[in-house]
């Protein structure tokens, strides 16, 4: 039996009550005891080492609702322009890349937003200039539109006779000819291509976005990358390197292969659990592609992309939850999340009856009626703080005069949703404390654009409350983790400053100093001694 005594004066338990803790015993992983020292004194084995925890507060691990850490790895090594504010300036980017990497490989990469370029519109042939032999994929901030060269394309067998696929596009010239930009579907051709073609070694690339993950307090994810990433996961648990707690989604084309294996939701362990299958419903705000009621101001005509229509949504929804797998669907627009709310609607009554949980990923603009439906339906709202920081310029412009309620996290917890946050991550910075603190200064006059009217900021309990046990609630494990209480595992996070003593607009500077997983350190310095 393996005992540790955890001391620190402010051990936040976020129950609600504004309870907070001095000690907390954990054996083998578990914690055993938590409360105030004379409390929980009486409990610890003779013998038993203690340690001091560093830093000004204590909280539970951070779990991130929503994320993908094989592209959070792949692109510790590609080619990153998100910071190009011009077309020049993202082209100058992909040249330097190409001469610090020379070769016949892929370029892949990019995270470009061309929202704001005032000098033109990604082409292939501005790619072709740099790179004419060597295929060129890059993906936009977003990750709903890829930016190819002419060799890409080649490759992927695309040209102006290749017809647009169910759920994307491929935008053309006035010739009919591909212009280079891809969007939803219509990349995964182009993307899959150079996966396959890639030697990257995924499970040495997600040792080191775990190293990230783990520094910035975060003790279990649940991911939404492919299958590639599922296998490498569970290659690094047999090698018995996964240190972070994986709850690994199902993309949507390998449903039925999951089903015929007997992939359930919650089968698994402690450190590997099958999550739900990933459906999209729309597109992304960036890309013009989130299926909106109304059409874009700024681009009248088009109100975005349906990617899957409403009776094969339902058939997948059925499909899924007869064989025991929830269903996380990715709804943008404020028409994807109601035709998504439908759907769920019909399959209320099996999804309870299976006792799975139903979630849409973003929910970010929402008919104002259709908040509550979410409270109703028990439907999980698998929000991103950090895209409202990012899109409050893109609302502005491209959403002006609709009657939506975006990014609703505050109305969605008042109507009695759960809300679980998450990062995006590589679309949005992996950190849990910055989208505490966009989440908490939306709506006053820390955030981008001050104050808003019937905007309820969330307070800083409610915030760390939906990065702690919310997700662990949405993936059906909260009788395990997510919280510090008996019976819980030990996983929990020593960060530099007290988030309830610091202003809102500094929480997302606080850093973590100590993260530790079954009780044991898994970053920062265990100061552990003998009592």
């Amino acid at each position: 039996m393996v005992t540790t005594l955890y001391r620190h004066p402010a051990i936040h338990l976020l129950d609600g009550k504004g309870g907070t803790a001095e000690a907390m015993l954990v054996v083998d992983g578990v914690i055993a005891a938590i409360g105030d020292d004379d409390a929980v004194a009486g409990q610890v084995p003779p013998g038993t080492p203690v340690c001091d925890l560093p830093g000004g507060a204590v909280t539970a691990g951070f779990h991130d609702a929503h994320i993908h850490t094989a592209s959070l790895a792949r692109s510790l090594d590609e080619l990153d322009v998100r910071e190009a504010r011009t077309l020049e300036a993202a082209l100058a980017g992909v040249g330097a890349h190409l001469h610090d990497r020379p070769g016949d490989g892929w370029v892949t990469g990019g995270r470009w937003d061309a929202n704001s370029w005032p000098d033109g519109a990604p082409s292939r042939y501005a790619l072709d200039a740099l790179a004419p032999d060597r295929p060129v994929c890059l993906s936009s901030v977003d990750g709903h539109s890829v930016w190819v060269n002419t060799e890409a394309l080649r490759r992927a067998g695309i040209d102006a006779s290749t017809p647009d696929p169910i759920g994307g596009r491929i935008d053309r010239d006035a010739d009919g000819m591909p212009t280079g930009m891809l969007r939803e579907t219509a990349a995964d051709t182009v993307a899959a291509q150079a996966e396959r073609e890639s030697s990257i070694d995924l499970v040495a690339l997600l040792e080191r976005a775990h190293r990230r993950l783990l520094s910035e307090g975060v003790t279990h994810v649940t991911d939404f990358d492919g299958e590639d990433a599922r296998d490498a996961y569970l290659r690094l648990k047999d090698a018995g390197g996964l240190r972070l707690r994986v709850h690994k989604g199902t993309p949507a084309h390998a449903l039925t292969e999951a089903i015929a294996t007997g992939r359930r939701t919650g089968a698994g362990d402690v450190w590997f659990s099958n999550g739900p299958v990933k459906l999209f419903a729309d597109g992304a705000l960036g890309s013009h592609t989130a299926h909106m009621a109304q059409d874009f101001t700024d681009e009248p005509g088009n109100h975005g992309i349906e990617v899957i229509d409403p009776d094969e949504l339902d058939r997948l929804i059925s499909l899924a939850v007869g064989a025991g797998i929830a269903v996380a669907t990715h709804a943008i627009g404020d028409r994807a999340n109601a035709a998504v709310l439908d759907a769920y609607e019909r399959a209320h009554s099996a999804s309870t009856r299976a006792g799975l949980r139903l979630r849409v990923e973003h929910a970010q603009h929402l008919a104002p009626t259709d908040v509550a439906r979410f409270a109703r339906l028990g439907v999980i709202a698998s929000q991103q703080p950090t895209h409202w920081g990012t899109d409050v310029p893109l609302v502005a412009r491209m959403l002006h005069g609709h009657d939506l309620a975006s990014y609703a996290w505050a109305a969605l917890r008042d109507a009695g949703a759960v809300v679980a946050f998450g990062s995006d991550a590589p679309v949005e910075p992996s950190a849990p404390l910055r989208g505490v603190r966009d989440a908490v200064t939306r709506g006053t006059v820390d955030s981008p654009v001050g104050r808003e009217p019937g905007i309820r900021p969330l307070g800083v309990e409610e915030a760390l409350v939906a990065y702690t046990a919310a997700p662990a609630f949405a993936a059906g494990l909260g009788h395990r983790v997510g919280r510090l209480a008996v019976g819980q595992l030990a996983d929990f996070v020593a960060l530099d400053r007290d988030p309830f003593r610091v202003p809102p607009a500094e929480l997302g500077d606080i850093r973590p100093v100590a993260t530790y997983v079954d009780g044991a350190a898994a970053f920062g310095v265990d100061g552990a001694e003998d009592r």
